[in-house]
């Protein structure tokens, strides 16, 4: 599947930028119950879209990444800014009682978790929208808590991005072109955690890198 403008304009306004940008992201995430009753400019459009990407995997990798990396970041977004609800079709959803106690969005990384009296309303419908407590966002942030950084690459992945590659759905390869890159930032980040004592990290990154490697039958 092509990839569209609208596609593209909307992927720009959902930006997940640090700083001031992570506002303009959160105010838009919570801006689409009434975008999506007006279709304002044409988010239907870009809804249905991002779900058939997720389904074929018809964004091909980001530079640093893995296509199934892809594909899980664009989960992510689809979780920001459309709810909890998987997208129709897609393959390999995220159990609902992952999402912030295990799994973190860009929208959850800064809601307050100690005084929430802070958080105003609108992160607090988000919030319950999606059935995500504060208590599930401050187990996230515990010490040695069961933390997703991501799934692994399921079996048979590999196999099934040929079948839709040869069906016209996809093209592209399964990896980004820096993703030798990242590995290696990986390794010398890992590195680094060890000789500083911080064991938890390196494990960490053990799991990234055991998570990006093929998985096929």
């Amino acid at each position: 599947m092509q990839i569209s403008e609208n596609f593209r304009e909307w992927r720009q306004e959902f930006s997940d930028g640090g700083g001031e940008l992570r506002d303009f992201y959160m105010e838009a995430c919570e801006n689409v119950p009434a975008w999506l009753e007006s279709n304002f400019n044409d988010i239907r459009g870009f809804r249905d879209e991002l779900a058939a990407h997720i389904r074929d995997s018809s964004v091909g990798p980001f530079p640093s990444e893995t296509q199934w990396g892809t594909d899980e970041i664009l989960r992510d977004l689809w979780f920001d800014v459309f709810g909890a609800e998987p997208p129709p079709g897609d393959p390999y959803p995220v159990p609902q009682d992952r999402w912030g106690r295990h799994r973190m969005t860009t929208y959850m990384e800064d809601i307050p978790t100690t005084d929430t009296s802070r958080v105003p309303e609108p992160t607090r419908h988000w919030l319950a929208a999606r059935g995500v407590t504060f208590d599930d966002l401050a187990a996230y942030r515990e010490p040695g808590a069961d933390v997703e950084y991501s799934r692994p690459e399921p079996a048979g992945f590999r196999t099934r991005l040929d079948e839709l590659t040869a069906a016209g759905r996809r093209s592209g390869p399964a990896e980004g072109e820096r993703a030798a890159e990242a590995r290696a930032d990986l390794l010398d980040a890992q590195r680094s955690y060890r000789e500083t004592g911080h064991d938890e990290q390196a494990a960490a990154v053990d799991e990234i890198l055991a998570n990006r490697e093929p998985r096929d039958d």
